[in-house]
């Protein structure tokens, strides 16, 4: 299994980015995700939707997880951890500047 994001309205089939493996997220992501007690980055397993007024909070915790790998995984975990955000927040500030955009993340 892999957690991904998909927008489910608009609906839009061509939407589709990629986050993590459901390995390299129980590996790399929950251990911080529960040491910095990110609470919407827990959710991506099982899953969540989220909306415009999601982005700010999301895109902070997403910066907070990015220091936190840097000094706590090795640099290949690293590197691919913070790609795989970098995309994440580059895509949902575009689908976000729709108001009514919904994306479930899992």
């Amino acid at each position: 299994m892999s957690i991904a994001a998909i927008i489910i309205k608009p609906e839009d089939t061509n939407f589709y980015v990629p986050v993590s493996t459901e390995a390299f997220f129980q590996r790399c992501w929950l251990p911080a995700t529960k040491e910095l007690n990110l609470k919407i980055i827990s959710l991506f397993n099982p899953g969540l939707d989220l909306t415009k007024n999601d982005l700010f909070p999301l895109v902070e915790e997403l910066e907070v997880i990015k220091k936190w790998v840097e000094v706590n995984l090795n640099n290949d975990d690293f590197n691919y951890l913070k790609r795989r955000i970098d995309f994440l927040i580059v895509n949902l500030i575009e689908v976000f500047n729709s108001d009514e955009a919904i994306v479930f993340i899992g």
